[in-house]
């Protein structure tokens, strides 16, 4: 632990003058590799919007028990991304803010919709317009219970919701799994236990190169229960290289044994 800590000293001292010098973003922050080179996204896609995201200063992270910080060495950076206040947490937090957002940006007062656990499908057009989910056996009956409110405010609220109500199960059943050779920016890492547990896993950047042309990712995560929304490190050299994972070693870091799937959402 101590020699990785001295290892991780001169990129610490490299980070606190980058947060020292003004808005610090993924691209900005994290370089690829000596020898890689970032894969290219489509401007305006949900990846792009990704190498923008806006990093913090280094800030505490608990870890998924609530009881312990994260070390350094376990996180790259933290974003501005906190968890909803949720009795319920499924640890998809910061993915469902990353992506309301995006979808909010792209469409605004549009089309918005999240697949739930349970099958059903919520709308923003549905909130927006005053109904309210109420709990009838395992599914929600959507009700008339306030007035219609198209505020940034309230569709935040409405993330909450989805963010509480949508979990590993939603996202497996709604995504397409997909091979290693075929992930891009924006897939998704999901790992679902036998007790019924889940963590998920967002690949926030990619790179390419070095001797046979491997790709190495960025993931971000809230963890579960949800922290802040980070960029978590590897183990290098046994699941990365610097701050990029291998898959092997992003598959293991998500899922810590279990199995774990790579999946894609089409976001609607």
């Amino acid at each position: 632990m101590y020699l990785r800590i001295l290892l991780l000293l001169p990129s610490l001292l490299i980070a606190a003058g980058a947060f020292a010098a003004g808005t610090v973003t993924v691209e900005s922050f994290v370089k690829p590799p000596a020898g890689y080179s970032r894969i290219a996204v489509k401007a305006g896609s949900f990846a792009a919007s990704l190498r923008q995201l806006e990093l913090v200063p280094d800030t505490v992270i608990m870890s998924g028990d609530g009881q312990l910080q994260l070390c350094a060495d376990e996180k790259v950076a933290a974003t501005r991304l906190t968890p909803f206040d949720n009795q319920i947490d499924v640890g998809v937090d910061g993915i469902t803010r990353l992506w309301g957002n995006h979808l909010w940006e792209r469409r605004g007062a549009g089309a918005i919709s999240f697949p739930l656990d349970n099958g059903q499908i919520a709308t923003w057009k549905d909130w927006r317009d005053g109904l309210r989910p109420r709990k009838s056996g395992g599914r929600f009956i959507f009700v008339q219970v306030t007035t219609p409110d198209g505020s940034y405010g309230n569709y935040t609220r409405f993330l909450s919701f989805v963010a509480e109500a949508m979990g590993a199960l939603a996202l497996r059943r709604e995504s397409t799994i997909i091979v290693d050779d075929s992930l891009a920016v924006g897939d998704i890492l999901v790992a679902l236990r036998n007790d019924g547990s889940s963590s998920v896993g967002l690949i926030v950047d990619m790179c390419k190169g070095g001797p046979r042309g491997e790709r190495l990712y960025l993931i971000g995560t809230s963890g579960t229960p949800s922290t802040s929304f980070y960029i978590a490190r590897p183990y290098s050299p046994v699941q990365g290289l610097n701050e990029w994972f291998t898959l092997d070693g992003a598959k293991w870091a998500v899922g810590q044994g279990a199995r774990v799937d790579t999946r894609r959402v089409a976001l609607k």
